[in-house]
């Protein structure tokens, strides 16, 4: 999130700009500052609340629409008053509150979903929901916003432009075996036609050098991590 993307907001992010009805998922891990989650409620049609995390609700920048999962972590607390979120309780033991969440919004008719608060707390649950994104890559563009960075899923047959500033960190790790033909251009570390996997070259803590910066995947797919603020120069750093 960038200083030229304040006034847009989330619906305007150079990797994940809005395309079709969005919903904005905030999960039950540690909250995101709420800078970040009025950046990306920004242009949202919908806001879901997964479990625990809409509950309270009235300090959040914008009532649910809803508040769903198997409500284990509420523990009898749950309260829909009027003028609320409607809060809609799931039984099944063979999702998370976050898949619930994800499948709600597909019923609902969302092309897109951001997930906040989905990582942290227990590393099971983290890796869960970032594979969520090639769990639901055939119904849903995703992207994760973390504590420090956001991530989005670059799929096969992929040929992205981001304009983000020089600077800016990101890096590629493959989500589901092995990306092939992977090409990158306009950073510090540029790739050409390589495949990442459990072995090859790494991609980790790559810099933008150039705007836009170029990505593409020939096969496979990888999870693009985009720090959110870039990294000031070294004569602002003091460092020359």
């Amino acid at each position: 999130m960038h200083d030229d993307e304040q006034v847009i907001g989330g619906d305007g992010c150079p990797f994940f700009r809005k395309r079709g009805r969005r919903a904005v998922v905030l999960c039950d891990g540690p909250p995101p500052s709420d800078a970040v989650l009025a950046y990306w409620l920004t242009g949202a049609d919908l806001f879901v609340c997964a479990d625990a995390a809409g509950h309270p609700y009235d300090h959040l920048p914008r009532t649910p629409d809803v508040v769903i999962g198997d409500f284990d972590s509420l523990s009898g607390r749950v309260l829909a008053g009027r003028g609320g979120p409607r809060f809609l309780q799931v039984d099944d033991s063979y999702t998370t509150d976050s898949e619930k969440a994800l499948l709600y919004v597909c019923d609902e008719g969302c092309e897109e979903a951001v997930l906040l608060g989905a990582t942290g707390w227990r590393l099971d649950h983290t890796l869960f929901n970032v594979q969520l994104l090639e769990r639901f890559s055939d119904r849903l563009r995703l992207c994760l916003s973390g504590y420090l960075s956001d991530c989005v899923r670059v799929g096969p047959g992929a040929h992205e432009a981001w304009d983000l500033p020089a600077g800016t960190h990101f890096s590629l790790l493959p989500l589901a075996g092995e990306a092939r033909g992977v090409t990158i251009e306009g950073a510090a570390f540029p790739l050409l036609n390589e495949t990442l996997g459990a072995v090859g070259p790494t991609a980790i803590s790559n810099v933008v050098t150039m705007s836009p910066l170029l990505l593409s995947v020939g096969g496979g797919s990888v999870l693009a991590l985009v720090d959110r603020e870039a990294e000031p120069p070294r004569s602002a750093r003091g460092l020359e």
